[in-house]
């Protein structure tokens, strides 16, 4: 039996970060999978006598760990799987270089699509993108104040200038937010993993019915896609089950 390929790895949520199981679970795909590694591994005692190679060998503590970099940025595995807590409607969106605004007294930005401003992320001047300093009050050149919820006072010697707005906005729609709490030490969050394999009418599938998942890392970089990586341990479940290996023959 050979396969290639990635594979498809599925999880179900078993319980949250403060030990609560899900009364609903629902199951997603890691979708766009890029890279699914499993590392089985124990620790091997090995009993010498006089003699350079041991005699006997005894197996001691073991580790599963699996490892899962996939390119499809939804939240729903990071909220579950990751960190244990409930998400919720809405978006935060940040628009950068609110493009060649022309600087009045007084300037106002417009979210689109009925979002509402949400907090200010900066103004710069001109083309070299110098940044420009907000004060409290009577701005002078290279100043500015803003009223926190889209209004912004420049100076009189500022008027005509081109200025670059940066900003965030929210919407009560249009995907989910996860906000973080500090949880207590102790609990973590536990799902199912199952990885599907299919070629030539040949089939795999790995079940950890327990997994714990202690690193997310996430990397941008320059002309390259975001890819998530996920680190994950498998344990015994309730029953003593720690993996289910079936294969076709």
């Amino acid at each position: 039996m050979r396969h290639f390929g990635s594979g498809t790895l599925l999880s179900t949520p078993i319980q949250d970060a403060a030990g609560n199981a899900y009364a609903v679970p629902s199951p997603f795909q890691f979708g766009i999978a890029q890279d699914i590694g499993v590392d089985a591994s124990f620790d091997d005692k090995l009993l010498y006598g006089r003699n350079s190679f041991p005699v006997d060998q005894g197996r001691g503590k073991g580790k599963i760990g699996i490892k899962v970099k996939f390119a499809n940025i939804n939240i729903l595995p990071f909220s579950t799987s990751f960190f244990g807590q409930s998400a919720i409607a809405g978006l935060i969106d940040t628009v950068i270089d609110e493009v060649g605004v022309v600087c009045a007294a007084t300037v106002s930005v417009a979210p689109a699509g009925g979002a509402t401003f949400f907090a200010n992320m900066g103004v710069r001047l001109d083309a070299n993108g110098t940044p420009m300093i907000r004060v409290a009050a009577a701005p002078v050149a290279g100043e500015y104040t803003t009223d926190g919820a889209g209004s912004y006072t420049f100076a009189a010697a500022d008027v005509g200038k081109t200025i670059f707005i940066d900003y965030q906005t929210t919407s009560a729609t249009g995907g989910k937010i996860l906000t973080l709490r500090n949880m207590a030490m102790g609990q973590s969050p536990t799902f199912r993993i199952d990885l599907a394999m299919r070629r030539n009418g040949k089939v795999l599938t790995l079940t950890f019915p327990k997994v714990t998942s202690s690193k997310l890392a996430l990397s941008t970089k320059q002309e390259d896609f975001l890819i998530p990586e996920l680190d994950m341990s498998a344990i015994a479940d309730d029953a003593g089950n720690v993996w289910k290996w079936s294969a076709s023959e």
